[in-house]
């Protein structure tokens, strides 16, 4: 190799080597949130104020694919029947009594998507916290994914 590209060769070496790390972590990272159900209560139960159950994952799967095993769960499921579905947004609404939950599916890529279901519970009704996050788990279990709450 002559010394000019052999310099050259270095030179763009050089030039990349920061961006190996910090797309390193950025894996590193990713690859620890996949799974990871996270959740979160928004509003009071008490005084009339409507309260909202969240849970979400990341889930290492097509965003399609997540719709479609999510919503035939739902489908399936004798205890709540669909009010609301939207296949193009990847949204459909699922209801029991006065309990309502909305499912959402979002691509971040061609192999990775979010899943996020939003629970709301009617007046004088337990919170469905435990709901929407044992349907995020239900829907892990169904597509083989290991997915755990997070702490």
């Amino acid at each position: 190799m002559k010394p000019r590209h052999l310099a050259l060769a270095l030179v763009v070496l050089a030039t990349l080597l920061p961006f190996v790390p910090a797309q390193a972590q950025w894996v590193f990272v990713a690859r620890k949130a996949l799974g990871r159900i996270e959740h979160m209560r928004e509003g009071q139960q008490g005084g009339g104020q409507p309260a909202y159950d969240f849970a979400t994952v990341l889930l290492d799967a097509p965003a399609d694919r997540v719709f479609t095993v999510a919503l035939d769960m739902a489908r399936k499921n004798r205890s709540v029947h669909v009010v609301m579905q939207d296949p193009a947004q990847r949204r459909f609404q699922v209801a029991q009594g006065d309990r309502t939950a909305t499912f959402n599916v979002v691509p971040f890529g061609d192999d990775v998507s979010q899943l996020l279901i939003a629970g709301h519970a009617g007046p004088g009704e337990d919170a469905t916290t435990p709901r929407v996050v044992e349907a995020v788990l239900r829907v892990c279990r169904e597509m083989g994914k290991h997915c755990q709450v997070g702490g």
